[in-house]
């Protein structure tokens, strides 16, 4: 059981090593304790930083963890053996330990498995599924099965030739009335399943995204969600008419065992389609039992949680980078002492915008998350907010990843050759969010989804003046800022919430104007569709993170701390879009200019001293972050040869195939 008082921090100052890092700690102008607990450790918080503290404990002290090789050293076969076996005594152990509340109990199977938990699919996303999507019945019958891990499925939507478009998926479930049940099967080559994780060796069942036909197979009732098994509970054998393989190797889906899946006239029984949105009964009619919107609640729920996912590996790679740049030494000062990397303007350029980002992606997260939770207490709101809440989660899980991703890069180049070996960290963290940027939807296909949503909502404005707007798009009624100075935080709100309704009225115009059909005036506008949408999630960002803020009224130190990095953010991504303020006279030339050359390189400044105690403040123990780059005591050198020299490569003084070349060599002579 976890509790819910204060825990201690994983390292105090004292265990720094490095001199470099000692001195960067005690530079900081805030207590990064209570800056940590302000940020993550109230009760109400999702991050609750101090239960995670205690599980982060609990779930390193078994033995386990000291038993392998670093991971990058294990052969494909060693590498899976490892992580299922962590993975099935990690859940072992949060029985054991009697962790019940869902979050802690994620987290603690996510840290146990050191971030490779083979069943996350399964825990995130599938149960979820069955918890919404079965009436009464079925959750009875699945969900101790479930909860047990006697089932572990995979989530299987995603096909060989389709993907995010669920109306085109080819998969059919075909309803037999004489046997009560229906027949799957992937018809094409590019119906088979391709990418769902866990598919490959470990689901011994999959939540099927498949077209339903019912009573016979010449009326499709569109795509539902069906539960089935396919391997022996007993054995793990694949079942009859089940083919499942790997599609990679570990090295670009990391624990994913990622799959593919075909179906050749496999049956389940009729009760085994989850029903609480709709049925098939016994006579092969289809009846709507709910709202067939309930459908999207588990995507929803992913993709909300996924940009959780994606904002902490970010969180993690500016803590790899921040601590490495100021161990490092490069370059001699006029007094020919040697300079930490993190005081040169450039490297505070490369990292700086990195972290201000990461912390606006978690305080977003928080928005949202809270928002949906408020939703979800009521499904008549909730369905009635549908539209909303899918538009913002497939935006903020498009923007995490793809600007995570390009952030991440730039941690790893800051890093310079170090950077690039695995036991920097950083280069897995990339492959993550580079894999994560198509994963679970395709980021441009989300960008438009979120687009389409937002030609809804000005329609709306322009149609009915009078009419209640969603939240988020409260800002297209609003007046468009007409200031001739930036003054404040809410000035740059104010700024690309006008930008963003500029946008989007054009964007309707252009729609509007268009004398080809509906399909290709949408393709012909696509590429600006996408960037409305981009400049809608921006408008998101910067409010979430102004209300973070302004709760720090009582405490100047961090509300100071927090402005500096809410204008780093705003400016910075201002002046990566400089032309949509310059085209639609929001800004002039000159004034961005100012913003760029003079206030930005003021922020770095300012900031300068608290930037390793910022990084401190995400509180993440080396474990997570398996980085010799980024240890919290500094000694990264050390725990590179240490590192290296665990290679199993080394374990040979000279290798085999050097000695039979210079026996050759010398049976010639």
């Amino acid at each position: 059981m976890v509790e819910n008082s204060i825990a201690k921090p994983h390292y105090e100052i004292s265990d720094t090593k490095n001199t470099h890092l000692l001195d960067e700690r005690r530079l900081a102008t805030f207590n990064v304790e209570e800056f940590t607990q302000f940020m993550f450790g109230q009760s109400n918080n999702y991050y609750e930083i101090n239960a995670r503290r205690q599980i982060i404990r609990l779930a390193l002290d078994h033995p386990i963890h000291r038993a392998h090789l670093p991971h990058e050293y294990l052969t494909a076969d060693e590498y899976y053996s490892l992580i299922l076996r962590k993975s099935l005594v990690a859940v072992e152990e949060a029985n054991r330990l009697n962790i019940t509340n869902a979050k802690h109990r994620q987290w603690f199977l996510h840290i146990f498995s050191n971030g490779r938990f083979l069943f996350y699919i399964h825990t995130v996303m599938c149960i979820y599924a069955i918890e919404t999507m079965s009436n009464e019945e079925q959750k009875r019958m699945f969900l101790p099965l479930a909860q047990s891990y006697r089932m572990i499925t995979a989530y299987t939507q995603t096909e060989l030739g389709h993907g995010t478009d669920l109306r085109r998926l080819e998969t059919e479930a075909v309803f037999d009335r004489k046997t009560d049940s229906f027949i799957l099967n992937t018809p094409t080559l590019t119906a088979t399943k391709f990418w769902p994780g866990a598919l490959a060796r470990t689901a011994n069942y999959v939540l099927l995204m498949a077209q339903l036909y019912t009573p016979d197979r010449d009326h499709s009732c569109g795509i539902q969600m069906f539960l089935v098994q396919i391997r022996d509970l007993n054995t793990h054998e694949l079942l009859p008419g089940v083919e499942t393989g790997s599609i990679s190797t570990r090295f670009n889906d990391c624990a994913g065992d990622n799959g593919y899946l075909r179906l050749t006239d496999v049956r389940i029984s009729r009760t085994h389609m989850l029903m609480k949105a709709a049925e098939v009964d016994r006579g092969g009619h289809f009846h709507h039992r709910g709202d067939a919107r309930m459908l999207y609640g588990a995507m929803i729920h992913m993709r909300i949680h996924l940009s959780y996912t994606f904002s902490l590996s970010l969180a993690q790679a500016v803590t790899i980078a921040m601590r490495y740049s100021a161990v490092r030494l490069q370059g001699l000062n006029p007094q020919g002492k040697e300079v930490r990397i993190l005081d040169y303007p450039l490297q505070q350029e490369k990292l700086i915008p990195c972290l201000a980002t990461t912390y606006v992606f978690l305080m977003s997260f928080l928005t949202l998350d809270n928002y949906c939770n408020q939703l979800r207490t009521n499904e008549t709101i909730f369905l009635q907010q549908l539209p909303e809440l899918h538009a913002l989660a497939s935006g903020l899980k498009a923007y995490t990843s793809s600007v995570g991703e390009r952030l991440s890069q730039i941690c790893r180049v800051s890093c310079g050759g170090h950077g690039f070996l695995v036991a920097s960290g950083l280069v897995g963290i990339r492959n993550f969010l580079d894999g994560a940027s198509s994963a679970e939807g395709d980021n441009i296909v989300l960008y438009q989804q979120t687009a389409r949503y937002l030609l809804k909502m000005i329609q709306q404005v322009e149609e009915d003046s009078e009419k209640n707007l969603d939240p988020s798009v409260a800002y297209l009624r609003v007046k468009l800022w007409s200031g001739k100075t930036i003054t404040n935080l809410d000035d740059y709100c104010h700024l690309f919430e006008s930008r963003a309704q500029l946008l989007v009225k054009e964007a309707l115009v252009n729609m509007f104007e268009s004398s080809l059909s509906p399909y290709e005036t949408f393709l012909k506008n696509s590429i600006q569709l996408v960037h409305v949408a981009k400049a809608h999630m921006e408008t998101f960002l910067l409010r979430s993170f102004y209300e973070q803020v302004n709760k720090t009224a009582q405490h100047p130190t961090f509300s100071l701390i927090l402005e500096q990095l809410f204008y780093v953010f705003a400016i910075h991504t201002l002046c990566n879009q400089t032309k949509d303020f310059i085209r639609f006279k929001l800004l002039t030339i000159e004034q961005i200019h100012e913003l760029e050359i003079r206030l930005l390189p003021d922020l770095y400044a300012r900031l300068r001293p608290n930037l390793v105690s910022l990084v401190d403040a995400f509180d993440f123990h080396d474990v997570e972050l398996e980085s010799c780059l980024g240890r919290y005591d500094g000694q990264v050198y050390e725990a590179l040869m240490e590192r290296a020299r665990l290679n199993p490569a080394n374990r040979v003084k000279v290798p085999p195939v050097w000695t039979a070349i210079k026996q050759e060599t010398l049976s010639k002579l």
